[in-house]
């Protein structure tokens, strides 16, 4: 598994040092919070939802998205679930601008969970259809533009003590995460974004815990020569519930 992480890491720092060397990068810095709800119902059924709210422009001068998903799982295992749902987000106007957009986004994903001597290892493959609001000369149409992304995430949760990951234990928290454009609307930007988190957690009890640290997203823009380089502040909350009367 950790060799695994490793190859993955290095092919990402690859390319991120191809790119930054031949391309225009800008540098931000922002804010992302979110709110994270599992939710299992029956043995084979439960729910997700999380809500996003993300500040950019030194942290917190200006709003940068509202975003808020749902979907229902299938749980084929404990530890391995299909997804499908639904997300609505606001891209809030850059700087000098007036006009947002929204985002129409239906979902779909594979979760797996794992553990290896006391480290949890969360895989997710999300696969998104998206419907994007057109804005031309500061004015939001009736209209969207369409284009399809594929998203990778591996999230790795290490615990400090020999106890693992129990209440009121601190926890490091390592999370890589690549996005990827794809369908005829796709010319410049393939490769789309890469989130790479450090930070720690603290399991505050069985059902809630708390992810803080430092997140690098590496986007390119739809022109394909520029990129934004920001460095975030990211803190997530996580909200597990289980209401099945006879648990495995």
């Amino acid at each position: 598994m950790n060799k695994r992480l490793y190859i993955f890491l290095t092919l990402i720092t690859l390319v991120y040092l191809k790119i930054s060397s031949q391309k225009q990068i800008i540098n931000e810095e922002r804010i992302f919070l979110g709110y994270f709800n599992q939710t299992r119902i029956t043995k084979r059924f439960g729910v997700w939802s999380d809500v996003h709210y993300r500040q950019t422009d030194r942290f917190t001068n200006r709003p940068l998205q509202d975003l808020g998903r749902v979907a229902l799982s299938l749980y084929l295992t404990d530890n391995f679930r299909i997804m499908a749902g639904y997300c609505l987000a606001y891209n809030f106007p850059e700087s000098g601008l007036r006009s947002g957009k929204i985002e129409h986004r239906p979902w779909q994903q594979l979760f797996l969970k794992q553990e290896y001597n006391g480290v949890q290892s969360i895989q997710l493959l999300r696969l998104e259809q998206r419907y994007i609001q057109v804005v031309v000369n500061d004015v939001a149409r009736n209209e969207y533009s369409y284009t399809n992304r594929l998203r990778y995430s591996y999230l790795l949760l290490i615990p400090f003590s020999k106890t693992g990951i129990v209440p009121k234990k601190i926890f490091a928290v390592l999370n890589n995460e690549v996005f990827f454009n794809f369908g005829k609307t796709i010319t410049y930007n393939v490769f789309d974004q890469n989130r790479f988190f450090a930070g720690i957690g603290y399991q505050i009890n069985k059902h809630n815990s708390i992810h803080l640290g430092y997140m690098n997203v590496f986007q390119q823009t739809s022109s394909g020569s520029k990129f934004i380089n920001s460095n975030c502040i990211r803190a997530f909350y996580y909200h597990n519930l289980d209401f099945r009367k006879e648990k495995s």
